[in-house]
């Protein structure tokens, strides 16, 4: 049977068909329940089996999206929650967005109990970063009455309430603003800000009866040599440590370009390793500014997110390596002096603008309020203006007598002769007088 060209077109048509399913397979939807005590953390995951770049994964309670804490990394997206209470129950949503359509890929129904309680033989790990904004709350919540309760830290006391006595704070770590600071025979809070590396270990709360609830607290600590920027070309050393682990760690280093992280280099660390981090060099540094995170895993379980920020400097620096807690401390201080350096330059280029307007202000009114009827006196030769006369009316017929013509000028209308009698005598040659004029300056001034 010949083939056709519309046959030929069809058989097309079905094989273009059939390979856009393949690429763009339905995503099923899973659904999973977790009950977990209260002061936890936990960690949530979904995958997808392509995820391009053009798409974008992410996990939603509520109908609200929480993209601040959503790692994409590796076909999934990860999200962690500290130390949930009652406002962290219900149904977490991860919503794949691919050419303009969503999709649910995974529900999550979250539970968490009244209480805190795993007793001494089931520990609660939890992972914080050393930083000066990070922070932990351990919570020690019951469901019956004791008369004591109290939180300890490697056999330590921190906190201790008891019936009838005041609280008492004891203990090489200060209490932050969060702790409890009234007795109440059901709970008791301990919070610990900032976290310091060396804060790692057991925390314990125990009552008259025995240990209620056991933490293990594991420290993250990330740092970048030199630590207080970089020239461009120049070598970097990103640094992440983990305190202890317990099993196997994973460490992770990535370069985050928004919340989608890229592989650069990790590790897995066992029990026999001595020393739990890992470093990645850098030789060519080259964007500004670049954003990294050290990513924590125990097998699967996303437990921690360590962020630092580098960027480039003109200057280079010989420094120690520094952690992200002191550097943020150093940031901190440059931004407060560059800051009052502005503000000082800002107000002295103020006060010279005003101190110009002033006295342009102040030389214009001058300027208005003068009197109008200054005058300068003006001194004039009249002797020699009568001389110039006495020419010019010898040239007329009708006045042969000059002396006459100022003897008729000096006469007024009620033939009362002129008050200066200086007048009357006779013009020669070396008989000089002189008169003062008094005008108006300003009708002459253009």
């Amino acid at each position: 049977m010949p083939l056709t060209p519309i046959k030929i077109f069809i058989l097309m048509c079905g094989f273009c068909s059939r390979f856009h399913a393949i690429e763009h397979l339905p995503v099923q939807t899973v659904q999973t329940v977790q009950t977990v005590e209260r002061g936890s953390d936990v960690s949530l995951r979904c995958d997808v089996p392509l995820l391009s770049e053009s798409s974008t994964l992410h996990w939603e309670k509520d109908g609200e999206q929480i993209s601040n804490t959503t790692l994409m990394y590796n076909n999934s997206a990860y999200i962690i929650l500290h130390t949930v209470d009652k406002y962290s129950e219900g149904k977490y949503y991860c919503r794949l967005m691919e050419d303009g359509g969503v999709e649910t890929v995974m529900i999550h129904t979250l539970n968490v109990t009244s209480h805190s309680h795993n007793g001494k033989n089931k520990n609660r790990p939890i992972y914080r970063q050393s930083s000066s904004n990070s922070d932990v709350l351990l919570i020690c919540k019951s469901v019956r009455k004791y008369d004591s309760l109290k939180w300890t830290w490697e056999q330590i006391d921190l906190i201790a309430f008891e019936k009838g006595r005041q609280v008492q704070l004891k203990g090489p770590i200060k209490p932050g603003r969060h702790s409890s600071t009234t007795y109440n025979n059901q709970s008791i809070i301990f919070h610990i800000s900032p976290v310091n590396f060396n804060y790692r270990g057991t925390y314990r709360c125990i009552t008259e009866t025995g240990i209620y609830t056991t933490i293990i607290l594991h420290t993250v600590r990330v740092s970048v040599e030199p630590p207080d920027g970089v020239l461009r070309n120049q070598s970097v050393v990103l640094t992440c440590e983990v305190s202890e682990g317990t099993g196997s760690v994973t460490l992770v280093w990535l370069r985050m370009e928004g919340n989608r992280g890229v592989l650069v280099k990790q590790q897995i660390m066992t029990e026999k390793n001595n020393k739990l981090q890992l470093t990645v060099n850098l030789s060519s540094y080259e964007t500004d500014p670049l954003h990294w995170q050290c990513a924590v895993f125990t097998e699967s379980t996303l437990r921690a997110l360590a962020p630092i920020t580098n960027s480039l400097t003109s200057t280079n620096t010989n420094a120690p390596s520094m952690s992200t807690e002191t550097s943020t401390v150093t940031n901190q201080a440059m931004n407060k002096h560059a800051k009052a350096a502005a503000c000082c330059v800002l107000a002295l280029f103020t006060g010279i603008l005003l101190g110009a307007l002033l006295y342009y202000c102040y030389r214009k009114r001058m300027s208005m309020h003068s009197d109008p009827q200054e005058s300068e006196p003006v001194y004039i030769n009249i002797s020699q203006m009568r001389n110039e006369r006495v020419e010019r009316s010898s040239t007329m017929e009708n006045r042969e007598n000059s002396p006459e013509i100022y003897c008729n000028m000096r006469g007024n209308r009620n033939g009362k002769t002129n008050i200066n009698e200086r007048d009357a005598t006779t013009v020669t040659s070396d008989s000089i007088t002189y008169a003062t004029i008094h005008f108006n300056k300003s009708r002459f001034q253009t």
